[in-house]
């Protein structure tokens, strides 16, 4: 029942009860009595009237559906509310009564009242906007956008152009806005198509991909829809193989140590080739037709096979000191012996490119095990490049690859155990580009300086060789490192792999077995500057390797990397968000916002969802001026972030106006992005 109602029942119950009293205690006979009782009366009647005067009735509450439909009216009481729409800033107007929730054609000013008998309460107005979509809204704050409901979402496959930028399906590739066509559908089901949204995630993964797409239709308001992309691998199109050795013998038995074959794929990169059929796999004297076969595809190389008893060429003595040395060509057979205990010859190559050498020696078999040959290749200045011992019964030794730069080297043969055996001696040199090791690059001071998105090969000569290789970005990336080579049966670690910057501060940081042949880093998002990467041995391996420092360029919605301390925090200014990610197991993230008046906060941690309810992230709030964490209104110090949740929110009422701090760290490691929004 209406309150007032109830009241005004009240009180009239109250003034029969005391006009039956008064009748009760008085006698009325005298004129005196008749005159107290009818000014008694009086009284009870005007206090009557008085309440009717003083009560109140609460104004009506004028608001909006929550779909920016209609405006509607509403009052605590049970009372009838009447409204007139104003256009001209005066308030006349007809009073209507209110009965369900109406729309208007144009902005105006809404007048409202409530009343109950003959009660009415104050008179309220508000204005109100209407929207070119026929939307209303009270603010500018909450203007809504296009009048949509719902979202239908395409995704547009392009096919593979080499070297092109489509193929858009394939693993790895970051999705553009063009990439996805987003039609919106209105109240009365029209489509049109939508320009201004927002997806998440960007990078496709193998298998299927969710993509979540939103758009926003007013402050706090959106519509969702969830695009669905298969990640893929692109297929081979064109093969291409050389042989790695010029001279192959008669009755040689080929396996793919003597080719290096290359795969094109769709979407243009080229990589390195390893299971493939070779026919025939025997070869015989003179030029041979190969084929090599891989998936459907094949590709044909030539090769001069010789017998191995016809040597081109002879050592000439006397040859035993640096000054007297034959001069040599590369990829040519060179016979010699030791004439005497104590004999030396010595060899001189020049070159004229750079390039890769290999040292084949062989020599008949013998019944001994020891070492009788000791084989080594310098530079002019002398310095070592590789060394190798060949024993007696094995026939043929193969030395270490060692790279080159073009200049003068030399080839020494000196005895262990000394025999006067004829040896065949040859330089194998494989050609080079820009895109292989420059050697000596054993310092930060000789590194060889590399681009970034460009693979690179090289090979550690020795088990004291390792190499350096610098590279400079001009402004902040995001990067990774790719490395791999030939798949072996080696369980052990073989390659060690850091980056850091001109600190001699490690950034980044990772081993490679012979069983991992191709594994990617984490990401590290670097600020412009110099960097260095540093690959060395644990277990020695002189395969060749090949590696890639990927990058991607980032916007000022990305942490800036280093801030790992409050000093170096990545500032963030309310209702933004920003990027980041923990780049090893020991990054902290810090990011600094300041608030000018006392307010409440939001953050909202958002990452791609994982398959595992362990704790990943957590992170926590500083004030500037004290060193005790913040509780949040739901009297947690440190907020938790689980694999399998993808989003979630903490708030901080009633912060003082200041400087504040947010902590991202880590409890199970995990590497993927995430969002931080800050409202």
């Amino acid at each position: 029942m209406n309150s007032i109602i109830f009241n005004c029942i009240i009180q009239c119950i109250i003034l029969i009860t005391c006009i039956i009293i008064m009748f009760i205690e008085h006698d009325l006979n005298s004129k005196k009595e008749k005159i107290h009782f009818i000014i008694s009366a009086i009284g009870a009647i005007f206090t009557f009237i008085s309440f009717f005067l003083v009560n109140e009735v609460p104004a009506p509450v004028i608001e909006r559906k929550s779909d920016y439909s209609a405006i509607i009216l509403s009052s605590d009481e049970a009372m009838n509310i009447e409204y007139k729409i104003s256009t001209n800033n005066s308030s006349n107007g007809q009073w209507i009564k209110y009965e369900k929730p109406f729309k208007l054609e144009k902005s105006a000013i809404i007048y409202a009242k409530a009343s109950t008998l003959w009660y009415s309460s104050e008179q309220v107005y508000r204005d109100v906007y209407v929207a070119e979509n026929g939307l209303v809204y009270f603010s500018s704050a909450e203007k809504p956008g296009d009048t949509i409901v719902n979202i239908k979402t395409e995704y547009n496959y392009n096919d593979p152009v080499i070297n092109g930028d489509t193929g858009n399906h394939y693993i790895g590739y970051e999705i553009k806005k063009n990439d996805i066509l987003v039609k919106g559908i209105d109240i009365n089901g029209n489509e049109k198509e939508i320009k201004d949204f927002t997806y998440f995630p960007k990078i496709l993964k193998s298998g299927k991909n969710v993509i979540e797409v939103e758009y926003s239709i007013a402050d706090g308001m959106s519509v969702k829809s969830n695009l669905y992309v298969n990640g893929d691998n692109p297929a081979i199109i064109k093969l291409t193989a050389d042989c790695i050795d010029s001279d192959i013998y008669t009755d040689t038995v080929l396996d793919n140590t003597y080719f290096k074959v290359k795969g094109t794929y769709e979407d243009g990169t080229l990589n390195d080739i390893t299971d493939y059929s070779i026919s025939p796999a025997k070869v015989k004297e003179g030029k041979n037709k190969v084929t090599i076969t891989k998936n459907g595809l094949s590709t044909n190389v030539f090769i001069n096979v010789i017998d191995k008893e016809k040597i081109a060429k002879h050592e000439e003595e006397v040859n035993d000191d640096i000054e007297n040395a034959n001069e040599i060509d590369v990829n040519v057979k060179y016979s010699g012996n030791l004439d005497e205990d104590g004999d030396l010859d010595y060899y001189k190559l020049c070159l004229n490119k750079k390039g890769k050498i290999i040292i084949k020696f062989t020599h008949p078999k013998m019944d001994k095990d020891g070492d009788f040959w000791i084989v080594s290749l310098f530079s002019q200045e002398e310095n070592s490049r590789v060394e190798m011992k060949a024993s007696g019964r094995n026939v043929e030794t193969q030395s270490s690859p060692v790279r080159v730069t073009p200049g003068i080297y030399y080839i020494k043969i000196s005895q262990d155990y000394y025999s006067d055996a004829k040896y065949i001696m040859t330089v194998l040199f494989i050609e080079e580009n820009d895109s292989y090791e420059d050697e000596p690059n054993d310092d930060l001071s000789q590194a060889m300086t590399i681009n970034l998105n460009k693979q690179y090969t090289g090979n550690l000569t020795n088990e004291n060789d390792i190499d350096y290789y610098k590279f400079n970005i001009k402004n902040k990336k995001k990067v990774w490192i790719n490395f791999k080579h030939d798949k072996t049966s080696e369980k052990e670690t073989l390659w060690k792999i850091s980056l850091f910057d001109d600190s001699d501060g490690t950034l980044l940081e990772f081993d490679s077995t012979g069983e991992n042949a191709n594994i990617t880093s984490y990401n590290v998002r670097l600020p412009a500057g110099n960097y260095y990467i540093k690959i060395n041995d644990y277990y020695w391996s002189d395969l060749d390797y090949t590696f890639c420092v990927y990058s991607k360029n980032e916007g000022i919605e990305t942490e800036n990397e280093n801030n790992d301390d409050y000093g170096m925090a990545t500032p963030i200014t309310l209702d933004s968000s920003i990027i980041g990610n923990l780049q090893s197991e020991n990054d902290v993230d810090f990011y600094k916002f300041k608030l000018k008046v006392k307010n409440s906060v939001k953050v909202t941690f958002i990452h791609n969802q994982i398959d595992n309810n362990n704790i990943f992230w957590r992170f926590e709030l500083y004030s500037e001026k004290s060193s005790d964490t913040i509780i949040d209104n739901k009297n947690n110090a440190t907020i938790e972030v689980n694999g399998n949740s993808s989003k979630i929110s903490s708030v901080w009422n009633h912060l003082p106006a200041g400087t504040y701090y947010l902590k991202i760290f880590n409890y199970y490691y995990n590497n993927d992005d995430y969002i931080i929004k800050l409202s």
